[in-house]
């Protein structure tokens, strides 16, 4: 939580609860927690609002222990999914987890509750399950092995979950949540993400390897494989004392996705009461939760800090639910979250003038009237942005090409599989790149994707990026302007930091950009095959191609320049990263990421001259 909203507890318990619907019989909170002291304080503010339970399980230590064998890329998708069977494991199970990590966050979680019962709270925990077991297990345990979860082209080693058609898998999940509940007794909802990173169950059909599993359970029906498992774990926490509801729900398809299940109604029907898939309890399939939707304002541009765009239109789950889940996103928006959950507690803004209005009137709360147009525009202009990017999310685009592929801190250079290891050093060991060196060279090669790949992609690209920036800098005008027009000096500098971020966008959408265009120009100019002449004759003028791409790469350079002037000239952070270099992972940039980012203008400055490689060069 940051300190920002202190101001927020004075809001909130000042304005009162607006009528509308009845108040749900549970009531879930989503507030990040960095330690304790955050988890507290949320717990009180929680309480004091109404709310029945908060989530427990955001912002654990990752399973670093999972990153295995050594250059595996893909446990990177589980090891923030905290799994209750690894971290509260049954007798058979403990042998293979690390019991270092099991402890420490074991302890984590029942300090939460610790502090939840202060409150008067329960606890909602939210994970992947069946997820990865790891594979020493299977081996002394074979009949357990249930489906091949990985994802085949982003992975370099098989990962299984284990089979829930088995008997004794469903004697160590029970024991499992027995040992969980034992710990943690406010622990009475749990939400699970099934089909993706790194779980499911044996024969799903959209499993990513495809429908697999053991051969003598291929033919029980889907209904009674999930409904026996969920059913085992509610039967589990009776024998110990404790009533819990669960919802696990596939991954949302995407157009060239199998859905995980073909007639989820078959498995709703067999469901009891405090058990639902997809959102659907059964056994007559009302809604489980009504949700508020991932929080008014959300952060699309991660892993730029605290630059949030505004979303209140209808809920996403309508309909009637006894529960509801409100998340309040990344504790740099919380503050404004508060604000507008009181705003719309009778009911999410049902129009665009509605929508607007409600806007205005917070812009102006914050800077004033005179300055409320502005603020307004800004965040006009911010969700332009984030539509426009919409047009090329095979997974948000800045995760996917500036995290996972690295673009952010990597060079542009014409070989790339030439650098020397030190100068891969730095960037090569976190691509999230399983199949070899070949891919890993390839700045559009992420995940196995290649969704930004060719030149027509390269064009379709350059035209939402040419569309976006403009907003982009226009945002950070306007941000600039407000800061101007403030005269508390603690505003000020906060939307000083604020336009320097929204700059930092446009350096992403900038980066971005250069990087599909670098790559289809390496592309065209090796499917060609020319042959650069080594003595041109007097009067050769540079290429189109060659001009093109060195025109990239010098404003890459200059881009590059100018995003570490933005995280060296400010005093908060400008781009999410680790805590520590040793935090680094495929999922988190390093602290030291503006020395990364010189390091990637010197190379690339160092290879001007591998340009006559590829291309005549001029000889005016």
């Amino acid at each position: 939580m940051i300190p920002a909203l202190a101001a927020a507890f004075v809001l909130a318990l000042a304005s009162g609860v607006a009528g509308g619907a009845p108040a749900p019989r549970v009531l879930v909170f989503d507030l990040g927690a960095r330690d304790l002291a955050d988890f507290e304080r949320n717990a009180a503010l929680a309480s004091r609002l109404g709310a029945t339970h908060l989530v427990v399980t955001g912002y654990l230590p990752p399973a670093t222990w999972q990153m295995q064998p050594p250059g595996e890329p893909y446990p990177a998708w589980f090891i923030n999914q905290p799994d209750f069977a690894k971290i509260f494991p049954p007798a058979e199970l403990k042998p293979y987890v690390d019991a270092d990590y099991a402890e420490e966050v074991a302890k984590i979680l029942e300090e939460r509750c610790r502090i939840l019962r202060k409150f008067g709270l329960k606890a909602y925990w939210s994970a992947n399950a069946p997820q990865v077991w790891p594979e020493a297990f299977f081996v002394e345990h074979p009949e357990l092995r249930g489906p091949r979860v990985d994802q085949p082209n982003r992975s370099r080693n098989a990962f299984f979950a284990p089979c829930v058609d088995q008997p004794e898998t469903i004697r160590l999940f029970g024991e499992a949540m027995r040992n969980l509940l034992a710990r943690c007794p406010e622990v009475d909802t749990f939400s699970f993400l099934t089909t993706d990173s790194g779980s499911g169950f044996c024969w799903v059909p959209g499993l990513y390897p495809g429908a697999n599993g053991p051969a003598w359970c291929r033919e029980r029906p889907m209904a009674e494989r999930v409904a026996g498992w969920l059913a085992s774990l509610q039967q589990a926490a009776a024998q110990a004392g404790h009533a819990v509801s669960i919802e696990i729900h596939q991954i949302e398809p995407r157009q060239w996705m199998i859905p995980s299940f073909g007639s989820p109604m078959e498995i709703v029907r067999k469901l009891p009461a405090g058990l639902a898939l997809n959102n659907r309890e059964g056994p007559d399939g009302r809604s489980f939760m009504r949700s508020r939707g991932a929080s008014a304002w959300r952060m699309p541009f991660r892993p730029v800090v605290g630059v949030a765009v505004p979303s209140l239109m209808a809920e996403r789950d309508g309909g009637e639910s006894a529960r509801e889940f409100v998340s309040f996103g990344d504790p740099a928006v919380q503050a404004d979250n508060l604000r507008l959950y009181e705003a719309t507690r009778a009911g999410a803004p049902r129009n665009e003038i509605a929508r607007l209005t409600l806007l205005r009137r917070t812009a102006a709360e914050e800077v004033g009237e005179a300055l409320a147009d502005d603020v307004l525009e800004m965040w006009t202009a911010l969700g332009d942005v984030d539509r426009r990017l919409d047009s090329v999310n095979f997974g948000p685009m800045f995760l996917m090409g500036h995290l996972l592929a690295r673009w952010i801190n990597r060079p542009l250079v014409p070989f790339p599989a030439e650098l020397p290891a030190e100068d891969k050093s730095y960037y090569r060991p976190f691509l999230f790149q399983a199949k070899g060196e070949e891919q890993a060279d390839n700045l559009a090669d992420i995940q196995a994707m290649r969704m930004y790949e060719g030149w027509g992609a390269k064009m379709i690209f350059q035209r939402v990026i040419e569309t976006a920036l403009p907003r982009a800098r226009e945002a950070a005008r306007l941000a600039r302007r407000v800061r101007d027009g403030l005269e508390d000096p603690a505003k000020r500098a906060r939307w000083d930091t604020l336009s320097r971020r929204i700059e930092a966008v446009g350096c992403l959408l900038e980066g971005a950009d250069h990087a599909v265009a670098y790559q289809a120009y390496l592309d065209r100019a090796r499917q060609l095959g020319a042959k650069p002449e080594a003595n041109p004759p007097l009067g050769a003028l540079n290429s189109w191609e060659r001009a093109d791409i060195m025109q990239i790469a010098r404003a890459e350079i200059d881009n590059a320049v100018r995003l570490r002037q933005l995280l060296l000239g400010s005093k908060e952070p400008i781009i999410e990263t680790a805590a520590t270099p040793a935090g680094e992972t495929i999922m988190a940039l390093s602290p030291a990421l503006a020395d990364q980012i010189k390091r990637k203008i010197d190379i690339m400055n160092r290879h001007w001259r591998d340009y006559d490689r590829l291309f005549t060069a001029p000889n005016p």
